[in-house]
């Protein structure tokens, strides 16, 4: 039966049938609310470790051991029912982050980039913070607006997007070192992905990019193609300067290419020479996309010199250079920049053994048993698991350096060498400690993953056992990799100038809300709020609905105590979602009663009071009046 599959549909159109049907899969698990199977091994799977993460990998590895086009169908299911339950997991927990209140509510940086997304679709230009790296608002607003705004379907894209990335680099992995390095890869990203996986965070978006990338360059390498080669590193650059990070990778790419392509010759300068293009291209059109979306008063990575203010004075966190430079709040926001560099560089001149303490300080962390060290996404809450499974990635990582050593003309294994030398060189200035679990380091999470996965296979190799032998894969001419990213960089190129130009306010109501009270007028939508009931209501809480004891649980996870103390005095009966106000253009959390919700997408008027709480940045408005102020 495989075999007549094969001879009458053509390789690209029965991967575009896999690929939808494993679409529709994701789509139903996390429309699907079954109490006693999804949303126990959803909810596992979004945070678990010693146990389901294993059995996990099992199923995946025997959908990825069946070969041929069927293989292709369950390898595709799985890897997307996998990411689709990582996501299930946090909308059935309500689980809080740092960055995710109640596993919906956008906070801290995500809520400076759902609020600037929310700002294109009404024509106004973005913040400071956003124009800083502006690719992924633009795509988040372009979700945004394809779903009607519902924000819970724009991170299912995301999540859905990062799933097929992931697919499509473990397949390329597959089809060169077997089914058991192409999984262990997998599981790996699944790990880092599952924690932004519903976030409006840029890394939700810098890790597919980097994937893709990744899938490319691995393309590039299999079939001989120096086009998919320069295709990979524009992708990965374009991975950098959504979630800037190891900038070192790209010096280290271009090293790569050149010795890996260089025919008869030492080195292909032609290679590096265009690889040195794309990435300058890449960094153009960043730097149009921040004049666009900010009316040029934008600044790229500009927040780097803040970390390397922490570098220079020997390995202090990015906030530090306010701290001991309270003057810079006196300077514009453009002259920060300049000023924090040049008290930067007087640092290295006058105390350069600063510096030094800085790097090293930054290297042990990223080799610590701490949340800061590089390998902190592959763990749980056991101790001596998290030890052996860090540990563990340690020494496969040696066997993936004597694997090259034993063969230093290998293109896999050199490639996982210098990209992961480059993310080493990287550290000093990205600094692990100014994020847990390696956030900062999104775009390259791939290339910390290939090395280890080349001392997998080398000790795969050395098993004499038959079953465990390699089921390698003729790489195929027709794949959906590069069709899927040259789609999404037109997208993201496009779609944000598209909806920005097109974009404009609604006209502000015309009656008044009543003395005493303040007004608040924006848009209600489906798919942005969280209710909070009473205890006595009986349901399954799962995004939307939640007891208010479930609410008030997880927002202990809170690193911000005055936040939670001003939460857990939210009622029962109220409703939650993060809106911006069209009249000031300032974002609040707003509270409003449940049983005065409009229908999804009208533009309502309330009428009530803002409240900033001390101690934290978050402002609330708590509506007593919802007023209709216009038709959905």
């Amino acid at each position: 039966m495989n075999r007549q599959i094969e001879k009458r549909i053509h390789p690209l159109a029965w991967q575009s049938v896999c690929l939808g049907i494993s679409l529709l899969i994701f789509i139903l698990i996390l429309n699907n609310r079954s109490p006693n199977l999804l949303r126990p091994i959803s909810m596992a799977l979004r945070t678990g470790f010693g146990i389901v993460i294993p059995l996990a990998a099992l199923v995946v590895y025997a959908a990825f051991r069946v070969p041929g086009r069927i293989g292709e169908l369950l390898s595709s299911a799985a890897t997307m029912s996998l990411f689709a339950l990582g996501l299930a997991g946090l909308w059935a927990s309500g689980d809080t982050q740092s960055v995710v209140l109640n596993g919906l509510i956008p906070l801290t940086d995500a809520a400076g980039y759902y609020t600037d997304a929310t700002r294109l679709q009404y024509g106004i230009d973005v913040s400071n913070f956003t124009a800083m790296r502006p690719f992924f608002a633009g795509l988040l607003s372009f979700f945004l607006w394809l779903t009607e705004r519902n924000l819970m379907s724009a991170v299912g894209i995301f999540t859905a997007m990062a799933g097929f990335a992931c697919y499509f680099a473990s397949r390329e992995i597959q089809r060169t070192h077997g089914a058991e390095v192409a999984v262990f890869f997998l599981m790996l990203m699944f790990l880092y992905y599952r924690h932004h996986s519903g976030t409006t965070m840029s890394e939700s978006l810098s890790l597919p990019v980097g994937l893709l990338g990744t899938a490319l360059l691995w393309r590039g390498i299999s079939a001989n193609k120096e086009r998919a080669v320069l295709f990979g590193i524009a992708m990965i650059a374009l991975a950098l300067n959504i979630r800037p990070g190891a900038m070192f990778v790209l010096p280290a790419l271009l090293l790569w290419g050149g010795l890996a392509f260089r025919g008869q010759g030492k080195f292909s300068f032609k290679l590096f020479g265009l690889g040195a293009a794309v990435i300058l291209l890449v960094f153009y059109a960043n730097s149009r996309m921040i004049d666009f979306v900010s009316n040029s008063g934008g600044v790229a990575f500009e927040n780097f010199a803040w970390a390397f203010y922490g570098l220079a004075s020997g390995g202090n966190s990015w906030t530090y250079v306010f701290e001991a430079n309270p003057q810079l709040a006196l300077l514009n926001d453009k002259e920060v920049t300049p000023a924090i560099y040049k008290l930067a560089f007087e640092l290295i001149r006058t105390q350069p053994e600063l510096i030094v303490k800085g790097a090293l300080f930054y290297w042990r962390m990223f080799f610590s048993n701490t949340w800061y060290n590089a390998y902190a996404f592959v763990a749980g809450d056991n101790y001596w698991v998290n030890l052996a499974a860090r540990w563990g990635m340690y020494l496969l990582n040696g066997l993936g350096i004597y694997k090259w050593f034993m063969d230093r003309k290998n293109p896999y294994t050199s490639l996982a060498l210098l990209t992961a030398l480059g993310v080493l060189a990287s550290v000093p200035f990205v600094p692990p400690t100014d994020a847990y679990r390696v956030r900062l380091y999104a775009a390259t999470i791939p290339f910390f993953v290939l090395l280890p996965g080349m001392g997998l296979a080398y000790l795969i190799d050395k098993i004499p056992a038959q079953f465990f032998k390699p089921q390698l894969e003729p790489s195929q001419n027709q794949s959906p990799v590069a069709i899927f990213s040259l789609a999404l960089i037109l997208v993201m190129i496009v779609a944000p100038i598209l909806i920005k130009t097109n974009g404009k306010l609604p006209p502000a109501p015309q009656a008044a809300c009543p003395d005493g009270l303040e007004d608040f007028f924006t848009r209600f939508d489906e798919g942005t709020v969280i209710n909070l009931h009473r205890e006595n209501r009986t349901f399954i809480d799962w995004m939307p609905d939640f007891h208010i004891s479930v609410f008030r649980r997880n927002i202990h996870s809170l690193p911000d105590s005055y936040l939670i103390s001003a939460m857990g005095s939210i009622d029962p009966e109220n409703t939650l979602y993060y809106a911006l106000d069209f009249a000031t253009n300032d974002a609040a959390i707003v509270i409003l009663p449940t049983s005065q919700l409009p229908k999804s997408g009208s533009l309502i008027h309330l009428c009530g009071d803002w409240v900033e709480p001390p101690g934290t940045p978050y402002v609330f408005f708590n509506a007593e009046e919802v007023i209709p102020a216009g038709p959905p």
